[in-house]
Formats: structure tokens, sequence, C-alpha cells
């Protein structure tokens, strides 16, 4: 598991150093313009779900290009444990992007509830996010499941608007707290079906 999961990053070492850099530039330029911890962190925000789906399509596309799969297989390799190593990935980038705004809002000493809400909110956006793609990836294939990514990111914007239009109450901070608490659990069984699909999408495209 160890070995796939380092296969991984080692792909993905070039685009690393790129996106660090990136988040280094801008965290550099809102620190000398005086925009503050809160226009950081909104960036890293933002980052938070979108560094992980551009790795993990990446990561795909580099696997069908050397046609990693089908090589894996002749190995003494379930399936399974080429799906979970993927998500695997999916979950440690998704961590340290989350890790980065929490540690720096502690740095400046201005971690508060709904800052902390907000990075655990787009923690787990991310998660599910990935979690609809690794399947379509598997099933489609990266340029097709792009389109997909395309649909995914648009329907929660689709959603807010139409949640703005209608001028709909906004959820109590009891209704809030209650969704905080139960969302481990819901991520926890998203992850299980989605690794489960995964699966048998895997096997039945190799029987």
């Amino acid at each position: 598991m160890t070995g796939l999961l380092l296969k991984d990053l080692l792909y993905l070492k070039k685009q690393g150093r790129v996106f660090l850099l990136l988040l280094a530039f801008y965290i550099i330029f809102f620190a000398t313009t005086g925009s503050g911890i809160d226009q950081i962190t909104s960036l890293l925000l933002t980052l938070i779900p979108m560094i992980p789906m551009i790795v993990l399509t990446n990561a795909f596309a580099y696997d069908e290009l050397s046609k990693w799969n089908t090589y894996a297989l002749t190995f003494p390799l379930t399936r399974g444990k080429l799906v979970f190593a993927r998500y695997l990935l999916t979950l440690l980038l998704t961590c340290i992007m989350a890790l980065i705004p929490l540690f720096a809002n502690l740095l400046f000493g201005s971690l508060s509830a709904e800052t902390f809400a907000a990075i655990y909110a787009a923690f787990g956006a991310s998660l599910l996010l990935c979690e609809i793609l690794i399947p379509l990836f598997y099933q489609f294939g990266t340029q097709k499941a792009r389109f997909a990514l395309l649909v995914i990111v648009f329907i929660p914007t689709l959603g807010v608007f139409f949640y703005k239009q209608l001028r709909l109450a906004a959820p109590s901070s009891e209704q809030i707290v209650f969704l905080l608490k139960i969302s481990p659990l819901f991520l926890l069984v998203f992850f299980a079906v989605s690794y489960y699909i995964s699966c048998k999408i895997l096997e039945n495209k190799n029987n």
C-alpha cells in the first residue's frame, strides 16, 4: 500500500512544486498588501477542494497513459488495494490542504469557531467531490469524466443561486451544529459506498 501511494506522489512531484510556489506567492502577496489572515484563509479555503481534485485527475491521467492498472494486476495486488491507494491519496491531500489554513490561523491567534467550521466544511466538500469523481474516473476515464467534473462543480453553484432566489431562511446555529456532528458518519458511509462502487467497476473491467 505504501508503494502504491509513493508511486502517485512521485508522479506528481513536479506539480507539487508548482502548487507550493503558487501558494507561497499568494500568501506573500496577501501578507505584504496588508490583507490580513481573513483574506489568506479565504484563498486557502478555495484551494482545499481544488488541489486534491486537480491532483486526482492528473494521477488517473498518468495511469491511463501508462496503462498502469493492467500492469499492476500482474503483481500480487488485489483490485481493492489499487483502489484504496487512490482513496488514501485523496484523504492525504485533503488533510494537508485543510491543515494549512488551520495552522495559519493558529499561528496568528485568530482561529474562531466560524473559521474552524469553514475549514471543516471545505475539507468535507473536498472528500465528497473526490469520492464522486473516483468511480467516474474508473468507469469513463479522465477525458469523459472531466465533463462530469464540470457538472459536479456547477450543481452546488446552481443550488446556491436558487437558494438566494427563493430567499429561504438560513439554517439556525442548532441545525448547523447538528449537521457538523453527523457529518463524520455521513462522510464515512459515503466513502464506503464510493469505494465499493470503484472496486466493482475495476473488477468488471478486468474480467
